[in-house]
């Protein structure tokens, strides 16, 4: 049987190394903290900017009905649907 001798050295190493590594996995969950994070700040911004798309396509939708240009032509503009002896044919 052979018998194990204790070496400081090697202990030493052993330790060092067992810091080194214990101080990097640390960092690197701190980084996938900070990264996952910043992923849902962005998720949620990509949430927001799809409501305001829609809000925007409603308003838009709203804005170009027939009846409102009409209405914004007769009263902004002070336009009129032309009579029959406003109207000019012009043949090609």
């Amino acid at each position: 049987m052979i018998k194990a001798r204790f070496s400081p050295l090697v202990f030493a190493v052993g330790v060092l190394l067992l810091a080194i590594v214990s101080i990097a996995v640390v960092i690197q969950v701190y980084d996938f903290r900070k990264d996952f994070s910043y992923l849902q700040t962005l998720k949620q911004d990509e949430v927001d900017y799809e409501v305001k798309w829609g809000q925007l396509l409603l308003e838009q939708s709203a804005l170009t009905q027939p009846s409102r240009l009409e209405q914004a032509a007769i009263k902004d503009l002070n336009m009129h649907a032309p009579s029959q002896d406003e109207l000019i044919i012009v043949k090609p």
